[in-house]
């Protein structure tokens, strides 16, 4: 699907800003649009972890996929064929999908049909294009979050195994909810010396992630491209990780970034977790993927809200597991937290810490 090119579209566009999410949310239920009986078959609770809270869902109305899958549906090149996520003007007359810009570039906001929390919005390019993190979509989220700071707004990571679901269309997912890595603390700081207005921090967190905060929003989509050009070069053999490998002449890129962001008043904070989807003889789905004794919890990438602490987990569990015994329960919420452990690049003992710190050591030089 090509960008929106019909005046009523551009036209739309500039009421953005007059959008009441209230009432938008409350339509999207009352039209049906929002399947809030479907939604609270959902099972959730939460559990105490080393990492704090973590919280648990198991989404009875969400089909389990194969991350061999999901890879395959991001090779997906037909720009004339629709997918989940492409918007039509039909779109937009029902009332089911509002016009917004970002970026200066027109995209749509709609509610998820199958919220995973409260108010789970998605905006969504009017273009059928693949997933990117870059300054574009950094440029995106402040701009979302300008326009809806009650929101917080998010990225999927742009790469087969450490992406979303639906790779094949650009768009971010935003909500009202707050999730366990926005409480999670400092660890320690760091110095970006080319951004002084920029506070820097490694979060005490599973994955491995870093926290921007600033009022300064150019400053912000600096730092935060900053990051994401070093990370994508960043290879340490000891780690296994590898920045580009070769299919013949062909390069394959593997590292990306989960950008999270959220606004405060004038301060954004920006959580950056750094992602890496390189496969080894030992992990064929993922060095930094789910590992292989984890897949009875759960076998699907690791996306957006999982990184922030919720699990979404298969329907199967129900079948498989006394989910309604809170030692079960207890121990379902732990091997998740295990389970984002496997995806943290640099793993929170002496030898990744100290490749972490030699990584953000960079920043600190002109």
């Amino acid at each position: 699907m090509s960008a929106c090119e019909n005046n009523d579209c551009i036209r739309e566009i500039s009421d953005v800003e007059r959008i009441d999410t209230d009432a938008f949310y409350r339509d999207s239920i009352e039209k049906g649009f929002v399947k809030v009986a479907d939604i609270a078959r959902n099972i959730e609770w939460t559990t105490s972890t080393a990492w704090g809270d973590i919280q648990i869902t198991i989404n009875l109305s969400k089909p389990e996929k194969d991350p061999a899958a999901i890879a395959a549906a991001a090779k997906e090149k037909d720009p004339g064929k629709l997918c989940d996520l492409c918007v039509t003007q039909g779109d937009i007359d029902s009332g089911y999908a509002k016009n917004i810009q970002l970026n200066g570039e027109p995209w749509a906001l709609w509610y998820s049909p199958y919220a995973y929390f409260n108010e789970h919005c998605i905006a969504m390019s009017w273009e059928h294009r693949p997933m990117h993190i870059d300054r574009a979509a950094f440029i995106g989220l402040c701009d979302f979050v300008d326009r809806f700071p009650q929101y917080f707004i998010g990225s999927n990571a742009d790469l087969p195994i450490v992406g979303g679901s639906i790779l094949a269309h650009d768009h971010f997912q935003g909500g009202r909810h707050v999730f366990p890595l926005q409480e999670a603390p400092i660890d320690r700081a760091f110095t970006m010396e080319a951004f002084p207005g920029v506070r820097a921090g490694v979060v005490k967190w599973p994955l491995s992630v870093l926290r921007l905060e600033t009022s300064d929003r150019k400053a912000l989509i600096e730092a935060a491209c900053c990051i994401l050009d070093a990370w994508c070069a960043y290879s340490n053999d000891k780690l296994g990780i590898s920045a580009v490998t070769f299919e013949g002449t062909q390069a394959i890129r593997h590292n990306t970034i989960t950008p999270m962001l959220r606004k405060n008043g004038e301060v954004y904070t920006l959580d950056l977790a750094l992602r890496c989807n390189i496969t080894s003889v030992e992990h064929p789905l993922g060095a930094f993927h789910v590992h292989d004794h984890l897949h009875h919890i759960k076998k699907e990438n690791i996306g957006l809200i999982e990184v922030m602490g919720r699990a979404i987990l298969p329907p199967r569990l129900m079948r498989e597991m006394a989910i309604d015994d809170p030692t079960v329960r207890a121990e379902i919420g732990e091997r998740f937290a295990e389970v984002l452990e496997c995806c943290g690049v640099f793993k929170w003992d002496e030898t990744g810490q100290a490749a972490l710190d030699a990584f953000l050591s960079a920043f600190a030089e002109h």
